[in-house]
């Protein structure tokens, strides 16, 4: 990348505003909720209980690996969270913020560059909060500039994508498209066999690190991942979510979006195929972010393609050499962005859909500037509910706020935590589809007898679904076996191939009021003919039902009581694989009837322990009344 000669006073001028910038990010400086919940795995390891959130489990809890590493440094040198944290965070900032001067084609831009930061409300909130964030700046202007300045090796290039992936992986996106770029040009200039040194090179600390979560967790990506991209959420219902979140971000920080898209509009101005590679990632991840359904907090996803589109308006060859010119190109558009009517005008057109200003919510409890001098922070009841755990020696809670109780109760409580972002167990169930939602906050059913299952000292499974207990066997043997056990590492095999899934019962989770029943619940006889939802009858909804029965059966016939006018579909499982399935036409008439029905041979001779009843046509009113099964 070519750069202008720099000029004293214009680099002074571009460093003063990087001081500027700091001192709006200290005057908001925060810890948010989410933030502990990576920092009570950075105090279990500093104080010799491992890389753990709950001590008793090997569950990565954090989606940030090189983050914790520094939160867990700073942490151990000073055996103070918060404000280690928001230290932390305005340092990087601060890094990345000189990396952007550095790499920047002019003074100018510089300092262009650097007002632009301080424009945006979410890159300013999110520079502390305890979030990767900071560190993600830091590493994609390293790259920007590096990738700009075309004569960088490929090993630095992919040394600094691999480190970006060890801090969030889906950052990945960003970059990807340029690492490719320059890929194929070390590929055409040295070679196949120099080319994948250089990557291999490069990419060491994420591929050390995956080994390492495999080998010692047990699975390739944090819990966090399955918790949150298994949820079992309609993929349409997820999407308007996100162009939700896309909306949020533009009424509720204006330069967030504008900067990034001016970004991209410059690298197509420009035409230059490395600035359109940056601008295509930033496309991308965005995207993603919206097929991800975005997330509760204003606009943490959205400052990666914000400051994304910052480093390539530092990098452009837009006429931005004289600082004091630029500044007055800037001014207007800034003063447009921040004007109170263009912000009103937007609010007044979009609603939003449980996402919220996390910095607001915890301002007076878990800000350092407004805080410092009056109460000691954090002072949230979180943090005090923590704390009286830790006195009165509770072993196991179930709650669903798990940051700041779980970091201040101690290692000596196990947390269930019902979000499932940090339990391995409930994050492989589907979300509770009876239970309202919000995006990052998917509740699931606890298994009846989970709690007790956990607290139970020689791990007797106490749970009453018996395939549950099966399947909790085997991950039990990954998150708490010895490491270097056959066993744990079968299971490691068995459960990340997916191999095990059958024992999952998911429709028994995803609705458990209406989508399960046991034989038992069906053993009362209803009266013939009685109404559809006459007192008795089990109500059912339009993608059925599965009928536990409490041992493998070999029966031969059976009896159903249904709605008589609607059409049902019986199918017989062992588990969730299906043996066989049989047609019950409706009648003429509706009110209960009773139908009778021959097992198949196939289901009858392997056993099945499930029917799954689904209505497949009628009138939208589903009923059972009972079900007896006969052996002859």
């Amino acid at each position: 990348m070519e750069q202008a000669v720099p000029v004293a006073k214009p680099k002074l001028l571009a460093l003063g505003a990087v001081v500027v910038l700091l001192g709006l990010v200290l005057r908001v400086s925060w810890v948010t909720e989410d933030a502990y919940i990576t920092l009570r795995t950075v105090d279990n390891w500093v104080n010799g209980f491992g890389l753990r959130w709950n001590v008793d489990e090997r569950v990565q809890s954090y989606t940030h690996p090189l983050w914790m590493l520094l939160l867990a440094t700073g942490y151990a040198i000073t055996r103070e969270a918060f404000f280690t944290t928001v230290l932390l965070g305005v340092l990087t900032t601060g890094a990345a913020a000189y990396t952007l001067v550095h790499y920047a084609r002019t003074a100018g831009h510089a300092v262009v560059a650097i007002v632009l930061l301080t424009l945006s409300q979410g890159f300013i909130d999110f520079s502390t909060s305890g979030l990767e964030n900071p560190l993600s700046h830091l590493l994609i202007a390293l790259f920007v500039g590096l990738y700009a300045a075309r004569a960088t090796p490929l090993w630095q290039l992919a040394l600094t994508v691999s480190l970006l992936a060890c801090t969030r992986i889906d950052a990945l996106l960003v970059v990807g498209p340029a690492l490719v770029h320059a890929s194929w040009l070390e590929l055409r200039a040295v070679g196949a066999r120099s080319t994948a040194r250089s990557l291999a090179i490069g990419f060491a600390p994420f591929l050390a690190w995956e080994l390492f979560s495999v080998f010692y967790y047990g699975f390739p990506f944090p819990n966090t991942a399955y918790a949150k991209l298994n949820t079992g959420l309609p993929r349409l219902d997820v999407v308007r979510q996100g162009l939700v979140y896309w909306l949020d971000g533009l009424a509720w920080d204006l330069p967030l979006h504008t900067v990034a898209l001016a970004g991209v509009a410059t690298a197509l101005l420009q035409r230059r195929p490395r600035e359109l590679l940056i601008a295509l990632g930033l496309l991308l991840y965005t995207l993603y972010v919206i097929n991800i359904g975005g997330d509760f907090m204003h606009g943490r996803f959205w400052t990666i393609p914000f400051f994304t589109g910052v480093c390539l308006i530092a990098i452009s060859e837009l006429p931005l050499e004289d600082p004091v010119r630029a500044a007055a190109v800037v001014l207007p558009f800034a003063l447009f962005m921040l004007h109170p009517l263009a912000k009103e005008a937007l609010t007044r057109e979009f609603t939003y859909n449980g996402i919220a200003d996390e910095r607001l919510v915890f301002r007076d409890h878990m800000s350092s500037v407004l805080n410092v001098r009056v109460n000691p922070v954090p002072n949230h009841e979180w943090a005090g509910l923590g704390r009286e755990l830790q006195r009165r020696g509770e072993k196991i809670v179930v709650n669903e706020n798990v940051g700041l109780l779980g970091f201040h109760a101690g290692p000596g409580l196990h947390i269930i935590d019902p979000l499932a972002l940090t339990d391995p167990l409930l994050a492989r169930l589907p979300m509770r589809q009876d239970h309202g939602w919000r995006v990052g906050h998917y509740v699931r059913q606890i298994p009846s007898g989970y709690p007790e299952t956990v607290a139970s000292v020689d791990g007797t499974c106490l749970m009453k679904d018996k395939r549950m207990c099966t399947y909790y066997g085997l991950l039990h043997e990954v998150i708490a076996g010895p490491l270097f056990s056959f066993s744990r590492l079968k299971a490691v095999v068995l459960l990340n191939l997916g191999l095990r899934d059958s024992l999952l019962d998911r429709d028994r989770y995803r609705d458990p009021k209406t989508s399960h029943a046991t034989l038992e619940d069906l053993s009362e006889p209803v009266r013939e003919h009685a109404l559809w939802d006459a007192t008795g009858t089990f109500q059912i909804p339009a993608r059925g039902v599965t009928i536990e029965l409490p041992k493998p059966s070999h029966a031969v016939r059976l009896e159903l009581s249904v709605d008589g006018n609607d059409d049902y579909r019986l199918e017989f499982r062992s588990g969730t694989k299906a043996l066989a399935k049989v047609d019950t036409p409706a009648e003429a008439r509706g009110a209960m009837r009773t139908r009778k029905v021959q097992v198949p041979d196939a289901a009858r001779s392997a056993g099945f322990d499930y029917i799954y009843v689904r209505p497949s046509g009628g009138d939208g009113m589903y009923s059972i009344g009972y079900l007896r099964l006969y052996d002859r």
